[in-house]
């Protein structure tokens, strides 16, 4: 199969907001691929997998509200990433799909199968799932933006694992152009936050989920996924030795090769052991 069509286009929301995104269209395929991106980049870091799935699925990549091309929020607005993926799937008349969320992407595709679980088939998370809660005092805002985006750059790293690929130079050119509207505004509520893992807990019957883990990645993200395997017991977890937080574009075979055996059982999940299966 190829791809047969890609629409790249925006949706207005609310008069007031646009989403911008890239549709891939794969007539031959009845299942579609949402891929949520990580904090402080946009939809290019999953150029690796648009390249790899787009023959055997379609593929909708978008920039979140206050990222990449999207329109920036407005202070004092309160909003759900959730919520405007949802007005984007009904866009596109997008029934159902399978979630795959990396960091920030995992909190909304996560937020988004509590509250509209109907949409989703299957639901994959990398470098993160829980939230931690928001802190008591405000972080300071910036002021300095680009010493403050080389810093967050050289942070990044720390959790990262080695560029064999040229990884970093791509994703130092997003956070380049991010423009780092959450760090120098004081940004809405935007994610369930603490409300998420009652709600996950709650789930009467819930769909296949993966969770994905690069070894080399920061402490605060294993803990954060351990958490959702807690609850989750069905879950599927696979490990990749090599890869860091952004573990897609680190290891863009092992992420691919992951995804794809992970779809390919489908619903065979839910008939898995108590404890979560390791890949």
């Amino acid at each position: 199969m190829k791809k047969e069509q890609m629409i790249s286009a925006h949706m207005e929301l609310n008069q007031d907001f646009l989403l911008d995104y890239q549709y891939y269209v794969q007539r031959a395929s009845q299942e579609t691929l949402v891929f949520i991106h990580a904090h402080s980049v946009d939809r290019r870091m999953w150029e690796p997998q648009i390249d790899h799935f787009a023959s055997r699925y379609s593929i909708l990549c978008y920039d979140l509200r206050g990222y990449g091309k999207s329109s920036m929020p407005l202070e004092g607005q309160p909003f759900l990433h959730a919520e405007d993926l949802r007005a984007l799937l009904e866009h596109l008349n997008i029934e159902t799909a399978h979630l795959i969320g990396l960091s920030l992407g995992s909190f909304v595709a996560l937020d988004f199968w509590v509250l509209y679980p109907e949409y989703v088939q299957s639901v994959t998370v990398a470098s993160g799932a829980i939230p931690d809660p928001k802190p008591d005092v405000p972080t300071p805002l910036v002021t300095d933006v680009p010493r403050f985006k080389q810093e967050w750059f050289e942070r990044l790293l720390e959790g990262c694992g080695e560029d064999r690929n040229g990884y970093q130079h791509r994703l130092l050119t997003m956070i380049g152009d991010w423009k780092v509207w959450q760090s120098t505004h004081r940004e809405p509520d935007c994610i369930l936050g603490k409300t998420l893992l009652p709600k996950l807990t709650a789930m009467q019957d819930p769909g296949p989920v993966c969770v994905v883990n690069g070894a080399k990645d920061f402490p605060g993200a294993h803990h954060s996924a351990d958490r959702l395997l807690e609850c989750m017991p069905h879950a599927i977890c696979v490990n990749l030795p090599e890869a860091g937080h952004f573990s897609n574009m680190e290891a863009p075979y092992e992420f691919n090769a992951a995804l794809q055996a992970f779809l390919d059982k489908g619903e065979d999940h839910n008939d898995s052991k108590p404890d979560s299966t390791r890949l």
